[in-house]
């Protein structure tokens, strides 16, 4: 009985061992949270924008820096961190820095309808299909890519953060 409670222990220290010391890709994701997009050229898509036609990221984004927010009007976290990007939209356009919207899953009608009823005057992707999303391995809403001038992504997070500058000084 004794040497079968011993190897278990030894088993049970091995697997410890292994899972924390020997991390996979996947433990690290979660650990460390590093999104595999950062230091690479953001992917470029092509999307309707409500109310309008479709137009490509790079086009949109003109060689200046971007804020991209992956964001659904079902999402209460979204809402709140639309309110702060119309909230603070002058000052962000101020420091040259394009704000991006993409709706990911949602129709037109309900885009507009969410737009107009909260007097947010930006222009909105529609990812209708999610396609956009997936071609980025989002994880959930709200997500906010960070694109330097350079067309690389110096951040990805899932709020909006307090210091823009710092953020963009990492490229």
């Amino acid at each position: 009985m004794t040497v079968l409670k011993n190897t278990i222990k030894i088993l049970t220290l091995i697997v410890f061992t292994t899972f924390f010391f020997n991390p996979s890709t996947v433990h690290g994701q979660f650990f460390y949270m590093e999104n595999e997009n950062i230091g690479k050229p953001v992917k470029d898509f092509t999307l309707k924008i409500v109310n309008g036609e479709e137009t490509s990221l790079e086009k949109f984004r003109d060689g200046q820096k971007a804020i991209i927010f992956f964001w659904a009007t079902w999402c209460p976290h979204c809402r709140v961190q639309l309110g702060e990007l119309n909230k603070n939209q002058s000052a962000i356009e101020k420091k040259n820095i394009k704000i991006v919207l993409v709706d990911v899953g949602e129709s037109e009608a309900q885009v507009s309808k969410y737009m107009e009823k909260n007097k947010i005057d930006l222009d909105v992707f529609l990812d209708s299909e999610s396609k956009v999303s997936d071609l980025y391995g989002l994880v959930g809403v709200p997500t906010f890519y960070y694109v330097g001038e350079d067309g690389k992504v110096v951040d990805v997070q899932h709020s909006l953060t307090d210091d823009i500058d710092k953020v963009f000084t990492k490229s």
